[in-house]
């Protein structure tokens, strides 16, 4: 049996996709150990082709649910033969020891789950837009303190979504923090692997607002999982409040280098911004869930 299996959901990404299949190809990981899965949700660019040039890349195209690349990973999921499924995005490119120190820190703490660790690039262009986006990578404080974590880069042992089942069909965004709180809260352990690193691509400041309000919009199914109140009426309030200058602090955490003070300030008003843009996603995704219900 494989050790392990890497499944990589992609929509019109063959540019990043070429960097993340060079990398997996350079592993110091025995390339016998493992086994690489590429799900294209209906690309209209050149992933086919691209993956094509790799003999022993398994190509599956899944169109049943377009723009979810929830029920992408959920058929790589199923074509996998490996011990650890390892669900990583078609934009975030490994080091040469990423899988190895995966795999390893999986072991040596005796986890099911492992999330890396997912640093940003930025291109040599820094911007208070690319600053926030670092901040959407799991940290070890966030496994720690809520129990969840992101799909950019997750090692899980296959036999959980026997136990706990695969992600809802269909979903656009969330159920990573669904899956990951029912996986904690069912007893499995999620841990943290520092030396297990990959990188992205950090995103410009209108992508991110397109991000965060497709995410924030689905956050209320993880809210009532959680069982966590959010009275609307409050959140559209605290909406228009000036964003608090102390969180600056925390959204420059994520960063290899010393953010200036003029970066601040402009981190500021992006923030702040951003924080209107999900908030007003939050009302809007809470109201079409309750249409449905």
């Amino acid at each position: 049996m494989l050790k392990a299996s890497v499944v990589i959901p992609v929509y019109n990404e063959a540019f990043e996709l070429k960097k993340v299949l060079h990398a997996l190809k350079n592993q110091t990981y025995p390339q016998g150990g493992f086994e690489i899965i590429v799900v294209d949700n209906g690309s209209t660019d050149n992933t086919k082709q691209l993956v094509d040039q790799y003999e022993d890349v398994q190509y599956l195209l899944q169109v049943e649910y377009l723009n979810s690349s929830y029920s992408s990973r959920n058929r790589g999921i199923e074509a996998s033969g490996g011990e650890i499924i390892i669900l990583l995005d078609g934009t975030v490119v490994p080091e040469k020891e990423w899988l190895e120190w995966g795999l390893k820190c999986m072991e040596e703490k005796k986890a099911d789950i492992i999330t890396s660790n997912v640093r940003f690039d930025f291109d040599g262009n820094v911007t208070a837009g690319k600053i926030y986006d670092s901040n959407n990578a799991t940290t070890g404080a966030q496994t720690k303190n809520r129990g969840v974590a992101v799909t950019a880069s997750l090692f899980v042992k296959a036999h959980l979504f026997d136990k706990i089942g695969k992600f809802k069909e269909g979903a656009y965004t969330a159920e990573d923090g669904i899956w990951t709180y029912k996986a904690t809260h069912s007893g499995y352990k999620l841990e943290f692997c520092r030396k297990s690193r990959a990188h992205k691509k950090a995103k410009t400041y209108w992508k991110l607002v397109k991000k965060q309000w497709r995410d924030a919009k689905g956050y209320y199914p993880y809210w009532e999982l959680i069982g966590k109140e959010v009275p609307m009426y409050k959140k559209l309030i605290r909406s228009l409040l000036p964003y608090h200058p102390k969180r600056l602090n925390k959204l420059v955490q994520n960063v290899d280098f010393k953010v200036s003070l003029y970066q601040k300030f402009k981190l500021y008003f992006v923030a702040w911004s951003i924080w209107i843009v999900m908030s007003v996603a939050h009302i809007y995704g809470y109201h079409l869930q309750e249409g449905t219900e």
